[in-house]
């Protein structure tokens, strides 16, 4: 899986938040976050370990699954310390290391791929996984389906299951089989435009909202966490090859050439460098609370953040005001 500071008059938001039922929703109804951690972050994880509060989950990039079902182990062991003592639930992302998904066509590599994750869980004592397959097509969505049974069967009980969902992909999920195993779906409801497209808005709220209509049709809205994105993208005028900015690293030019897109609802900016004009789109402040709005106003489980090596105080300051301290 894979930003322009605006002056926010909080107080004026949309402050009252959906009470969500469901099997992750927390004791106080609000929405619940879930934070990604990848290994490309562009800073530490100092503004998590400062609000930790400001999380339900910590989702780290440490797991692969090989093409037998193994598991490649990319554990960070002073972050993995760090954040059990402060009692932030993990919830390990688990991605296919093959990038073709083959260990789900055999039954005995997809039987040891579920049988491996959970034991993962259970040995470090993880709140669940997180299941980040990303079909591209649907030749797999049986297997897909086959895997989620067989691992909630060998998860403890009280485990959650997370399992992230590719916008637009089809026929690649079988919603009727997967909705009773995962406990929630993450909508990666962003890359509208990156590298390898013209610029343009990294998740514009209305793409976002007819891709998170689509969803609701099938997935019930409380199994369903809304993607933000806390980055954007820089583009050379008229170039589709763009370069990653996370919001930590939004540059003191883009902010003062910063506009707020009022349709898309997104921040962007266009200004000369030494290498010729360029134009940037990126999450605000701003952009993420739109984001966090409709997440209420939609009566989701909640949203989730790629990833908190972007973030930077002001992020998790907007969390905990917007969606309030999570149980610890």
């Amino acid at each position: 899986m894979r930003r322009s500071r605006h002056t926010m008059a909080w107080a004026s938001l949309l402050a009252a938040g959906a009470v969500l039922c469901g099997p992750t929703a927390n004791a106080a109804g609000q929405l619940q976050v879930i934070g990604f951690w990848a290994s490309d972050a562009s800073a530490g994880l100092a503004g998590l370990y400062a609000y930790p509060r400001s999380i339900t989950y910590f989702t780290p990039f440490w797991y692969s699954v090989n093409a037998v079902g193994g598991l490649i182990n990319r554990v960070n062991t002073p972050i993995l310390h760090k954040v059990k003592s402060l009692h932030i639930p993990i919830t390990p992302l688990v991605n296919d290391a093959t990038g073709t998904q083959a260990f789900l066509r055999n039954p005995l590599t997809r039987l040891n791929a579920a049988r491996n994750i959970a034991d993962m869980v259970k040995g470090q004592h993880f709140a669940g996984v997180d299941i980040d397959f990303e079909p591209t097509h649907t030749a797999l969505a049986p297997e897909l389906s086959a895997f989620a049974i067989d691992l909630r069967d060998f998860l403890p009980r009280r485990a959650v299951v997370t399992m992230a969902i590719v916008p637009n992909s089809g026929g690649a999920y079988q919603w009727s089989q997967l909705i009773p195993e995962v406990n929630q779906f993450v909508l990666m409801s962003y890359d509208e435009h990156d590298d390898g497209s013209y610029a343009g808005p990294v998740a514009a709220t209305p793409w976002v909202q007819n891709i998170l209509t689509r969803m609701e049709r099938v997935v019930p809205p409380n199994k369903i966490d809304l993607g933000i994105a806390v980055y954007g993208y820089i583009w050379p005028q008229g170039s589709t090859v763009a370069t990653t900015v996370p919001y930590n690293a939004v540059t003191p030019t883009m902010n003062a050439h910063a506009k707020w897109d009022t349709e898309d609802q997104e921040t962007y900016a266009t200004f000369d460098t030494a290498n010729g004009p360029v134009v940037a789109w990126w999450e605000s402040l701003q952009g993420m609370n739109q984001k966090i709005q409709l997440a209420k106003q939609d009566h989701l489980n909640g949203v989730a953040l790629w990833h908190l090596g972007y973030a930077n105080k002001s992020v998790y300051q907007l969390l905990l005001h917007q969606i309030g301290s999570q149980p610890v």
